[in-house]
């Protein structure tokens, strides 16, 4: 089963490769060469900054469609966005997925979960409409609106019919916000309507959270709003494993943005102790949506052969270092 949405065109494609700060740079170009080894041609447009992602970085990323990202230092700027959120507003995506599956020798809690968290990541209380009111007084807007819960819906609901997934749970707090996640719940009850051979049903996120840490696989696809899915689908990712479960994969209007969305991990930079796998699965998905079917494959059964075979950095319980473990995927490809 694929992780990621239809084809964006093969054959050779350039990509945004936004390393970010950390160890992002490290794992970056072990990505690199893992692609390279998969005979897939790629034109590398790399932008170094660790902490904003700039003007000439955005036009780039506008161009090619595709963005390979790590993790930015998200330092807080006031009347400033971090640099995630403001690269999907800039690129106009309003859908985030986060597929949370095990890696074979990872200690997952759920060593066979196999989870989709669908968000919506245009507006909510996300959208940054923020001011104060008097001193020690702050207002955050929350903003649901017909339209793109429709628009998120809809797409939910064909992810998991292409898929082959059979139940899609609609996550919400309308018993609390009546009226925005009500409008949130009945929309998307509506969009499921005619989805007959999809089953649906809702749950609050508070008792969805609870369901999940007990038995996460009496759930198929989550479909939520920008808050919660930011939490959900974190708490899913610690599930099946922690980092390495669950890349990022953003979709919109215009580019596709393929995301390591953690992997701070300041203490060990340029120490050849990077855990390489989070951001080897993420290109992965980026591979599989570029086209690159056979190579995505190739890759997968590489990652999952040699982490079963014990070949891990020390994070996932292993004493590999990062080059060792790239060395290993590479001979088993």
């Amino acid at each position: 089963m694929s992780d990621s949405t239809p084809t964006v065109g093969a054959g050779r494609r350039a990509v945004t490769l936004l390393p970010g700060a950390w160890i992002g740079p490290e794992v970056a170009a072990h990505a690199q060469r893992v692609i390279a080894a998969l005979g897939v041609d790629i034109d590398w447009h790399v932008f170094p900054d660790p902490d904003r992602i700039s003007a000439a970085a955005l036009a780039d990323a506008r161009q090619t469609g595709l963005v390979l990202k790590g993790r930015f230092d998200a330092q807080r700027r006031p009347g400033a966005l971090p640099p995630t959120v403001q690269l999907r507003k800039d690129l106009a995506t309003w859908a985030t997925i986060r597929v949370a599956r095990a890696l074979p020798g990872s200690n997952a809690r759920f060593p066979n979960m196999d989870l989709v968290v669908i968000r919506e990541t245009s507006e909510d209380i996300y959208a940054g409409l923020e001011h104060e009111i008097t001193d020690g007084v702050y207002e955050a807007v929350k903003v649901t609106t017909k339209a793109a819960t429709e628009r998120i819906a809809r797409f939910a609901y064909a992810y998991a019919r292409a898929q082959g997934r059979k139940k899609l749970t609609i996550v919400h707090k309308s018993n609390i916000m009546k009226k925005s996640d009500g409008l949130f719940l009945k929309t998307c009850q509506a969009v499921g309507a005619g989805f007959p051979d999809i089953q649906t049903d809702e749950v609050i996120v508070d008792a969805l959270c609870m369901k999940l840490v007990r038995n996460p696989s009496q759930f198929d696809v989550l479909l939520t709003g920008n808050l919660f899915g930011d939490i959900v689908s974190d708490i899913a990712s610690g599930l099946a494993g922690g980092i390495t479960a669950s890349p990022s994969h953003s979709v919109g209007d215009g580019a596709q943005i393929f995301e390591m969305p953690h992997g701070k991990a300041e203490d060990i930079v340029g120490q050849d102790k990077a855990n390489p796998v989070p951001m080897l699965r993420t290109a992965r998905l980026m591979l599989d949506a570029m086209g690159e079917k056979d190579a995505a494959e190739r890759l997968r059964r590489a990652l999952f052969s040699v982490t079963e075979a014990g070949i891990k950095t020390a994070d996932l319980g292993g004493s590999a270092g990062s080059k060792a473990v790239v060395d290993a995927i590479i001979a088993a490809l």
